[in-house]
């Protein structure tokens, strides 16, 4: 099964939620679910340890401050 397969299959529907998984190369990466259970956003790239997957997670946690930028 697929990791966008599975996600489908778990977490609760209606709210964001983010999914964590260890790809074909070894590696940790995570995406964002939103409550329509559309993705709207991946790690876009992996990382060696969990702990770091989960720590980048944290950082966009962080970020709902951060300021936008527009051409």
């Amino acid at each position: 099964m697929s990791h966008d397969q599975d996600a489908d299959d778990r977490g609760p529907a209606g709210q964001p939620t983010y999914f964590v998984y260890e790809d074909g190369g070894q590696r940790w990466r995570w995406f964002l679910l939103d409550g329509q259970r559309r993705k709207i956003a991946n790690s876009g790239r992996g990382y060696r340890s969990r702990a770091d997957c989960l720590a980048s997670i944290d950082l966009v946690r962080l970020s709902a401050d951060a300021g936008l930028r527009e051409p």
